[in-house]
């Protein structure tokens, strides 16, 4: 009898082989850094065996047992194609630089409160195949979809797709800034409906390379709402989006108005001598720093974490920044901003600036520009390693 293997053991793979032991399929799985219990080991003798490989994002393109798969026709595909594949709910995809997680929860709640029938997976935690015994209780799934998994994708029955922005980001794992864009840009082939493709701000070597597809809405940030929580690009594409779904631009203002910061993005989480301290431990890239520092007023930056390829000219920020925190011999280039610039050997140190200075700020600003992987598992137990740390000393 034919197997399957799991290729990647993280959080999605063990979604995936939750499904395949309720389905009672034989599996292996490979994983090169995570532990896999030694009768699930996936031994290269067993590749003729085969019939498909599970993908989990994150894995390359040209890791080995992808290229052996290649050349021996094994079918490749993931959870979110076998899912389209089990269940015909309607999709709504959304991809982007920034913004999706606090786009999709958002969009499910405003969805729900409208009596729309909803729900989330995807790139935000959860494998949609741990809905599929639930889906009965609703009719649209909102997909959150990262370039990694975009770029692994085939086949996929789209409703609606948003990109909200294309900035630069995963240049490590992509190769260049040209094929990450084409990754996100993907989503567009799986919409046949042109009235319901939309996209927001985009880099303009996205434009000048003539990539985005024809009959696609642009929504532009024209209008500023400036609310508190949320950056006005962002605001715009909510309304766009809500207004398919018949929701007024007054109901949206209002929902968002009332809606705090999803954790771990522009998050206002403790405020001490009117100084007002946010944890944005979600951004990952220069772009989402650029945004987060024009939304403050005399900050103390504090960056952190690995550049991902990413180009250091990309960081434009606020002159509302006065000083810039940030890890001694990273891969951030600020030369341009030497003369605020204050480096920490290593978190201790970073603690003990802030601690002893941030009363000179009117913000405290931790909009890291990087992933996490440095020093921490992922951004989560970053943002909360910040939250704890500032909540504990500084009282």
């Amino acid at each position: 009898m034919k197997s399957v293997l799991i290729l990647g053991y993280g959080s999605t793979g063990q979604d995936i082989e939750k499904y395949l032991i309720s389905k009672k399929i034989k599996y292996f799985i490979h994983d090169d850094n995570e532990f896999v219990p030694s009768k699930l080991k996936f031994q290269i003798g067993e590749l003729s065996n085969l019939e498909t490989i599970y993908i989990s994002p994150g894995i390359n393109h040209d890791h080995d047992i992808l290229k052996l798969a290649l050349s021996n026709n094994i079918t490749v595909t993931n959870d979110i194609e076998l899912f389209n594949e089990l269940d015909e709910k309607k999709l709504i995809g959304v991809t982007g630089t920034n913004g999706k997680t606090s786009f999709i929860t958002l969009l499910n709640k405003i969805l729900n409160q409208h009596d729309y029938r909803s729900n989330v997976a995807g790139n935000i935690g959860s494998s949609p195949l741990n809905l599929l015994s639930d889906t009965g209780n609703y009719d649209y799934l909102i997909l959150e979809l990262s370039s990694f998994q975009l770029s692994h994708i085939n086949n996929l029955k789209l409703d609606t797709s948003i990109i909200l922005n294309i900035h630069e980001d995963h240049i490590d794992w992509h190769g260049s800034f040209k094929d990450y864009a084409k990754s996100k840009l993907k989503i567009f082939n799986f919409t046949q409906n042109e009235d319901k493709k939309f996209i927001g701000s985009v880099d303009s070597e996205i434009i000048n390379q003539n990539l985005i597809p024809k009959n696609v809405t642009h929504v532009n940030e024209d209008e500023l709402f400036n609310l508190e929580n949320y950056f006005d690009d962002f605001v715009s594409m909510f309304i766009q989006v809500c207004n398919n779904f018949s929701i007024t631009k007054d109901d949206v203002l209002d929902f968002l108005s009332s809606e705090v910061a999803v954790e771990h993005r522009f998050e206002r989480f403790h405020t001490v001598n009117n100084v007002k301290f946010i944890n944005d431990s979600k951004s990952t890239n220069l772009e989402s720093v650029n945004k987060a520092s024009f939304k403050v007023r005399d900050s103390l930056l504090v960056m952190h974490g690995l550049s991902k390829g990413i180009d250091s000219n990309k960081l434009l920020i606020s002159k509302e920044v006065k000083t810039i925190l940030i890890p001694k011999n990273s891969e951030f280039n600020v030369s341009k901003y030497k003369d605020i610039v204050v480096e920490y050997e290593n978190l201790k140190e970073m603690e003990s600036f802030i601690i002893s200075n941030y009363k000179k700020y009117r913000t405290v600003l931790f909009s890291c520009g990087g992933s996490s992987f440095s020093d921490f598992k992922n951004y989560i137990a970053r943002g909360k390693y910040f939250k704890e740390m500032v909540q504990a000393k500084i009282k």
